[in-house]
Order: C-alpha cells, then sequence, then structure tokens
C-alpha cells in the first residue's frame, strides 16, 4: 500500500469517528452547550472531510495544492461530492465559527449542520467507503 493510500485510510477511518461523534450530539435536545460542542465536532469533521478528499485524490495521482477549495473542487470532479455548493456552504459556516463567537451565528450555525451538513458528511462517508 502506497503512502498517499495509507494517509487517506487513516482520514477516512478519523474522519467516520468524527462523523459518529457529530451524530452523537445532533441526537441530544440542543442547549448552548450542546450547541457549541455540536459546531466543534462538525469543525473537526469537515477537517477530516476535506483531507480525506485531499488523500484520495493524491493517491489517484491528482496533483491538487493542499487547501480546500481546490480539493473540494476537484472532488466534485472526481464524483466525490455531488454538490460543490453544498460544501462551500459547510467551508464558509466552518470559516465563521472559526474566528469569532456570536450567539446568532451559533444557531444559524447548528440549524445548518442539523438541516444540511451532516447529510453531506454521510454521503461522503458511504463515498468514501466503497473506494
Amino acid at each position: 500500500m502506497g503512502q498517499h493510500r495509507e494517509r487517506f485510510e487513516l482520514s477516512r477511518s478519523q474522519f467516520a469517528k468524527a462523523l459518529g461523534r457529530l451524530h452523537e450530539v445532533l441526537a441530544e435536545d440542543e442547549t448552548s452547550i450542546i450547541r457549541d460542542a455540536l459546531i466543534q465536532r462538525f469543525k473537526f469533521t469537515f477537517e477530516l472531510a476535506w483531507k480525506s478528499m485531499f488523500y484520495w485524490l493524491q493517491d489517484q495521482g491528482e496533483n491538487v495544492p493542499q487547501m480546500v477549495r481546490p480539493v473540494l473542487q476537484a472532488a466534485f470532479i472526481g464524483q466525490l461530492i455531488a454538490d460543490p455548493d453544498v460544501w462551500e456552504r459547510i467551508k464558509t459556516s466552518r470559516d465563521e465559527t472559526s474566528h469569532t463567537y456570536n450567539e446568532s451565528n451559533a444557531i444559524n450555525t447548528a440549524s445548518f449542520v442539523r438541516r444540511h451538513a451532516v447529510e453531506a458528511f454521510d454521503r461522503l462517508n458511504e463515498r468514501l467507503g466503497s473506494l
């Protein structure tokens, strides 16, 4: 197994675990503490998602920079993700929650994660598991 494949397998495994942890907190009634935990787990899950995509693309011989936007574009072309607009919104939500804390923004981010992001993560996890 090549170096890129090993990194992909490790990232994919870590992504699946992070997604499981995100699902755990999604099952809880939302309070400010649960919302904070959800956002933190969302950010970890996103980081592992795009890095898994990056290592898979490298394993396939793609020469893509290790930067989120080019990886998402290449992942769409490579059919790892189906909706680049949702993934762009996921990236934007992650960016917005990484720099400052704003309760209104946190509520909106938690809602977005529940309604859209987790579904995109689940689909990616299924796709990565089939590779």
